[in-house]
């Protein structure tokens, strides 16, 4: 370790790396420095310090939660490009966290991510074209996002979608295509996937009788419960 203004970091990192390896690995003890030095480039307008004082506040590390500040100091960093910023900002208006929910908000926030192929995003913004609240329901951007976001190896954006093609609400109805995300979302740990799968195999649900595959889904799922104790 050396020192840098009283600030400690590793030799080999710059202050503001330093800064956010230690949000990004939550180190308790080092919260008050990387406070220090990202409050220090915040203020000289860095977007990406600003990205990382937001999340201190959103999460509550070393200063006291806050998702009004938070949203503050995200929409300085989303001012300045920063997609990460962008993204939490349309989560926030998404959900009404810290702020007054607003889809509008919220799609104008995480569009911008989600054209760049930010999964997060995409799957956000397939949620609320599908719930439809306070903007008018559209199924076929809803899909269409949540391809996008399954297609980057999103899990609930899979399993979501997988439900969609084995309904065919909001889409062309497939068995094959339902199998094929319902499978992907199950071997990426989604334990919803995993049972659903279970059932379907069970009890012939579109696919024939295999009490072998329903067991070998259910079983996966059990684990999934088992490792997370």
């Amino acid at each position: 370790m050396q020192e840098n203004s009283g600030i400690p970091f590793e030799s080999q990192m710059e202050p503001l790396e330093w800064a956010k390896f230690i949000v990004k690995t939550k180190s308790e003890k080092n919260y008050s420095a990387a406070f220090s030095i990202l409050s220090a480039l915040a203020n000289k307008r860095s977007a990406d310090a600003e990205f990382y004082l937001g999340l201190l506040y959103s999460r509550g590390q070393g200063v006291r939660k806050d998702l009004s500040t938070a949203r503050y100091w995200f929409e300085r960093a989303a001012d300045g490009g920063n997609l990460g910023a962008m993204y939490f900002l349309g989560k926030m208006y998404g959900k009404g966290y810290g702020a007054e929910k607003d889809a509008q908000k919220a799609i104008f926030f995480l569009s911008t991510p989600a054209k760049m192929g930010d999964p997060r995003a995409q799957y956000e913004l397939g949620l609320i074209f599908f719930d439809g609240n306070s903007i008018e329901k559209d199924l076929h951007s809803a899909v269409k996002w949540f391809t996008a976001s399954a297609e980057s190896g999103h899990s609930e954006a899979q399993f979501v979608l997988g439900q969609l093609y084995k309904t065919g609400y909001g889409t062309v109805q497939s068995t094959e295509k339902a199998l094929n995300w319902l499978t992907s979302a199950a071997v990426n740990g989604h334990r919803g996937a995993q049972i659903l799968l279970g059932n379907m195999y069970e009890t012939g649900d579109g696919v024939p009788v295999d009490k072998e595959e329903a067991g070998r889904w259910y079983h996966m799922s059990d684990d999934a419960v088992i490792s997370a104790l």
